[in-house]
């Protein structure tokens, strides 16, 4: 009788357990992703590299002082072209997933950013990716990523869905 009892306990366990770790997967990309658009927000460069995932383009040849520099410039155009992102939403993370030694998990975002008049209205993904189990996270923005590139960033990707990107321009309201 006392196994019969014990078994149910343990199953019960095991499930709050998974449940509660995939909260905390996606409690940590919540607050990272965060983190970056606060970033992006600010035109911080060195934050912003600090929170993308940057090892694609170390492995062909781009050195990360390189990505720091790029970044810098860009950030220092977007000054003086007086650019702010006048909404940047993140959505809910959707659910991560394992690939190799890596967790992903795809977090959707919307923004408009406005510069010279302009409306940029993106809506898109961040991609996270994790080599610690979900505890921290780096980001590659999803604005370029399609069925056919994504197993650049995701080696073994199933082809399932993304979520929905696009951009346009409109005169700023």
């Amino acid at each position: 009788m006392n196994q019969l009892i014990k078994l149910p306990l343990v199953l019960l366990l095991v499930f709050f357990a998974m449940h509660s770790r995939a909260a905390d997967i996606a409690a940590n990309a919540s607050r990272d992703a965060a983190r970056l658009v606060a970033c992006m927000k600010a035109f911080d460069a060195a934050c912003v590299n600090s929170l993308t995932y940057t090892k694609m383009l170390e492995d062909h040849g781009i050195s990360r002082d390189q990505l720091d520099q790029g970044l810098v410039k860009m950030y220092q155009q977007m000054k003086s072209l007086r650019a702010r992102y006048a909404q940047f939403e993140l959505g809910a993370p959707w659910p991560s997933f394992v690939s190799g030694k890596n967790t992903y998990v795809f977090i959707p975002y919307s923004m408009v950013l406005t510069a010279r008049g302009q409306d940029t209205i993106g809506k898109a993904f961040f991609l996270g990716i994790s080599d610690d189990s979900g505890v921290s996270w780096k980001f590659v923005d999803g604005q370029k990523i399609t069925q056919d590139n994504i197993k650049i960033f995701i080696p073994g990707y199933d082809g399932a869905t993304l979520p929905p990107s696009s951009l346009s321009q409109r005169a700023a309201e």
